[in-house]
Protein backbone atom coordinates (compact mmCIF):
# COMPACT_ATOMS: atom_id res chain seq x y z
CA UNK A 1 0.00 0.00 0.00
CA UNK A 2 2.86 2.40 0.76
CA UNK A 3 4.25 1.86 -2.75
CA UNK A 4 0.96 3.10 -4.21
CA UNK A 5 1.35 6.47 -2.49
CA UNK A 6 4.84 7.17 -3.81
CA UNK A 7 3.73 8.07 -7.35
CA UNK A 8 0.95 10.25 -5.94
CA UNK A 9 3.39 12.04 -3.65
CA UNK A 10 5.79 12.65 -6.56
CA UNK A 11 2.95 14.12 -8.61
CA UNK A 12 1.88 16.27 -5.66
CA UNK A 13 5.43 17.61 -5.25
CA UNK A 14 5.67 18.35 -8.98
CA UNK A 15 2.33 20.17 -8.84
CA UNK A 16 3.56 22.29 -5.92
CA UNK A 17 6.77 23.11 -7.81
CA UNK A 18 4.75 24.12 -10.90
CA UNK A 19 2.46 26.31 -8.80
CA UNK A 20 5.40 27.94 -7.05
CA UNK A 21 7.11 28.58 -10.39
CA UNK A 22 3.97 30.24 -11.78
CA UNK A 23 3.43 32.33 -8.64
CA UNK A 24 7.05 33.44 -8.50
CA UNK A 25 7.07 34.41 -12.16
CA UNK A 26 3.81 36.33 -11.80
CA UNK A 27 5.34 38.37 -8.98
CA UNK A 28 8.52 38.95 -11.00
CA UNK A 29 6.61 40.05 -14.10
CA UNK A 30 4.46 42.47 -12.11
CA UNK A 31 7.56 43.90 -10.43
CA UNK A 32 9.32 44.29 -13.77
CA UNK A 33 6.32 46.08 -15.30
CA UNK A 34 6.08 48.43 -12.32
CA UNK A 35 9.81 49.19 -12.43
CA UNK A 36 9.69 49.81 -16.18
CA UNK A 37 6.72 52.19 -15.91
CA UNK A 38 8.30 54.06 -13.00
CA UNK A 39 11.63 54.56 -14.79
CA UNK A 40 9.84 55.55 -17.99
CA UNK A 41 7.82 58.18 -16.11
CA UNK A 42 11.05 59.82 -14.92
CA UNK A 43 12.53 60.14 -18.42
CA UNK A 44 12.82 63.42 -20.33
CA UNK A 45 11.80 62.20 -23.80
CA UNK A 46 9.65 59.39 -25.20
CA UNK A 47 12.69 57.59 -26.65
CA UNK A 48 14.50 57.83 -23.31
CA UNK A 49 11.34 56.49 -21.64
CA UNK A 50 11.37 53.43 -23.88
CA UNK A 51 15.06 52.81 -23.27
CA UNK A 52 15.12 53.32 -19.50
CA UNK A 53 11.86 51.42 -19.03
CA UNK A 54 13.16 48.45 -20.99
CA UNK A 55 16.44 48.52 -19.06
CA UNK A 56 14.62 48.60 -15.72
CA UNK A 57 12.45 45.62 -16.64
CA UNK A 58 15.44 43.65 -17.92
CA UNK A 59 17.36 44.39 -14.73
CA UNK A 60 14.41 43.22 -12.62
CA UNK A 61 14.16 39.96 -14.58
CA UNK A 62 17.92 39.28 -14.52
CA UNK A 63 18.64 35.80 -13.22
CA UNK A 64 15.17 34.48 -13.96
CA UNK A 65 16.24 32.38 -16.97
CA UNK A 66 14.66 29.15 -15.73
CA UNK A 67 11.23 30.61 -15.12
CA UNK A 68 11.09 33.58 -17.46
CA UNK A 69 12.44 32.79 -20.89
CA UNK A 70 11.89 34.58 -23.26
CA UNK A 71 10.50 37.90 -22.11
CA UNK A 72 9.38 41.00 -23.96
CA UNK A 73 9.01 44.55 -22.68
CA UNK A 74 6.89 47.20 -24.36
CA UNK A 75 6.94 50.76 -23.06
CA UNK A 76 4.23 53.08 -24.37
CA UNK A 77 5.02 56.72 -23.54
CA UNK A 78 1.64 57.85 -24.87
CA UNK A 79 1.47 61.56 -25.66
CA UNK A 80 4.26 62.14 -23.08
CA UNK A 81 2.85 65.44 -21.82
CA UNK A 82 2.73 66.69 -18.21
CA UNK A 83 -0.16 64.99 -16.47
CA UNK A 84 -0.21 62.15 -19.01
CA UNK A 85 0.49 58.49 -18.44
CA UNK A 86 3.18 56.08 -19.46
CA UNK A 87 2.57 52.34 -19.48
CA UNK A 88 4.82 49.30 -19.57
CA UNK A 89 3.83 45.77 -20.50
CA UNK A 90 6.02 42.78 -19.69
CA UNK A 91 5.30 39.37 -21.19
CA UNK A 92 7.12 36.28 -20.02
CA UNK A 93 6.99 32.58 -20.87
CA UNK A 94 7.21 30.15 -17.96
CA UNK A 95 8.72 26.81 -18.89
CA UNK A 96 6.93 23.79 -17.45
CA UNK A 97 7.99 21.02 -19.81
CA UNK A 98 10.80 19.97 -17.48
CA UNK A 99 8.24 18.89 -14.86
CA UNK A 100 7.66 15.41 -16.26
CA UNK A 101 4.62 13.44 -15.26
CA UNK A 102 2.16 16.28 -14.83
CA UNK A 103 1.12 16.59 -18.46
CA UNK A 104 1.47 20.36 -18.33
CA UNK A 105 2.00 22.36 -21.51
CA UNK A 106 5.53 23.35 -22.54
CA UNK A 107 5.13 26.96 -21.45
CA UNK A 108 2.60 29.34 -19.97
CA UNK A 109 2.63 33.03 -20.90
CA UNK A 110 2.23 35.62 -18.15
CA UNK A 111 1.61 39.29 -18.97
CA UNK A 112 1.45 42.33 -16.72
CA UNK A 113 0.87 46.01 -17.49
CA UNK A 114 1.67 48.89 -15.18
CA UNK A 115 0.90 52.59 -15.60
CA UNK A 116 2.54 55.62 -14.03
CA UNK A 117 1.48 59.26 -14.25
CA UNK A 118 3.83 61.88 -15.61
CA UNK A 119 4.55 64.79 -13.29
CA UNK A 120 2.27 67.74 -14.06
CA UNK A 121 5.05 70.23 -13.30
CA UNK A 122 7.82 68.43 -15.20
CA UNK A 123 8.55 71.02 -17.89
CA UNK A 124 7.42 74.35 -16.51
CA UNK A 125 10.11 77.01 -16.72
CA UNK A 126 10.44 79.54 -13.93
CA UNK A 127 11.29 82.33 -16.35
CA UNK A 128 14.74 83.24 -15.03
CA UNK A 129 18.27 81.85 -15.07
CA UNK A 130 19.70 79.58 -12.36
CA UNK A 131 21.85 82.38 -10.92
CA UNK A 132 18.77 84.56 -10.59
CA UNK A 133 16.86 81.66 -9.04
CA UNK A 134 19.46 81.21 -6.30
CA UNK A 135 19.51 84.93 -5.49
CA UNK A 136 15.70 85.07 -5.48
CA UNK A 137 15.53 82.07 -3.15
CA UNK A 138 18.17 83.51 -0.80
CA UNK A 139 18.33 87.33 -1.05
CA UNK A 140 21.13 87.61 1.53
CA UNK A 141 23.58 85.66 -0.69
CA UNK A 142 23.03 87.08 -4.15
CA UNK A 143 22.51 90.32 -5.95
CA UNK A 144 25.32 92.34 -4.35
Amino acid sequence: MALGYVPLMVLAVLAVVAGARLASTTIDVRSAAAAAARQASLASTPSEARTTGGDAASFTLTGRGLTCQPSTVTVDPGAFVPGGQVSATVTCSVRLEDLYGLGLPGAVTITSTSRQPLDTFRSRALGFANSEASSAANPSRGGL
